[in-house]
């Protein structure tokens, strides 16, 4: 893959949103609707065909090509990534994911891109377009009267409406605010601004303070291997508080990384690593790289951990 600097990364991810239209776009949206959808909400979008999948033991991830303007992006696919289908509005497995099927990937605008082309970028979402079940998909923020920050749509909520968070379980009309919402809809009014009453809303959790701040740590030293993105451990741990010792003196190097009552302790090379009395696993072995510890990007749902 050939390099180029985040700038132009940048421009390229962001180009895929901004020239992509929704595959299911309500009439009284207008051509920029793009451009004020990342505006008022924390994500871009990307929306395309699935040209590829590949897998490489638990790793998938999707190439993603927009037909309009030819452009390449890859998603990995983790285990965080919400998957949905627009129609059905339900969850739906990683392993349905087929080729040329129409997506529309979210991810967070303050992630830094990779540095390569074509870009990788791991969404929070991935929505599945079903030829089959035609449906609608908006994710923005609302004010407390439920008007979509970009002026286009309102929401009226009713009896029927399904309310959820990212991890499945129901919450109430207070909770929607303050976040970015995936709201499924089938019909809206064609006044200003459209009107409808939708099927099932899902608030994500916006990327906190701190999450962003290892975001920018991460955006500026880190590699990718098998598709998987490698960080730095140490910087990482330390600016979560993390205490961090080395023992080099068994055969294999043992990293203990520790804060209150939690206890890691992580072998160079091997997948399988320890928390308190349990036994977890990486998606990939940590590796030391230039004089410094590596390991994969999905550690860090443990070191956010309570």
């Amino acid at each position: 893959m050939k390099k180029v600097s985040i700038i132009t990364a940048s421009v390229i991810a962001a180009g895929i949103a901004l020239n992509s239209s929704p595959v299911m776009a309500a009439k009284s949206e207008t051509a920029d609707e793009s451009t004020q959808q990342i505006d008022a909400s924390d994500y871009i979008r990307g929306t395309g065909v699935i040209t590829e999948i590949n897998q490489d033991g638990n790793s998938l991830s999707i190439v993603v090509e927009n037909p309009e303007n030819s452009l390449i992006t890859i998603f990995p696919i983790t285990k965080d990534v919400l998957l949905v289908d627009s129609g059905t509005t339900n969850e739906i497995n990683k392993n349905q994911l087929k080729k040329g099927t129409k997506v529309t990937a979210y991810y967070d605008k303050h992630k830094p891109m990779l540095m390569i082309y074509p870009p990788t970028i791991t969404p929070e979402l991935l929505v599945v377009h079903s030829d089959k079940d035609m449906g609608m998909v908006k994710v923005a923020k609302f004010n407390q009267q439920l008007v979509s920050l970009d002026g286009q749509l309102k929401l009226n909520l009713s009896n029927d409406t399904i309310l959820l968070n990212k991890t499945g379980e129901k919450i109430n009309k207070k909770d929607l605010y303050g976040k970015d919402l995936v709201v499924f809809y089938s019909i809206a009014t064609k006044s200003i601004p459209a009107q409808t009453t939708p099927k099932k809303i899902i608030a994500l959790d916006n990327l906190d303070q701190k999450k962003r701040e290892i975001q920018q740590i991460i955006g500026k030293d880190y590699y990718m291997k098998k598709e998987v993105k490698m960080i730095p451990l140490r910087k990482v741990a330390d600016h979560l508080g993390y205490h961090v010792k080395w023992d080099a003196k068994t055969s294999n190097t043992i990293i203990t990384i520790s804060k209150q009552n939690r206890s890691y302790q992580i072998s160079i090379g091997q997948k399988e690593y320890g928390y308190n009395r349990s036994i977890k696993f990486f998606e990939v072995a940590p590796e030391i790289k230039n004089g410094k510890t590596y390991v994969s990007e999905d550690f860090l749902e443990e070191l956010f951990k309570d």
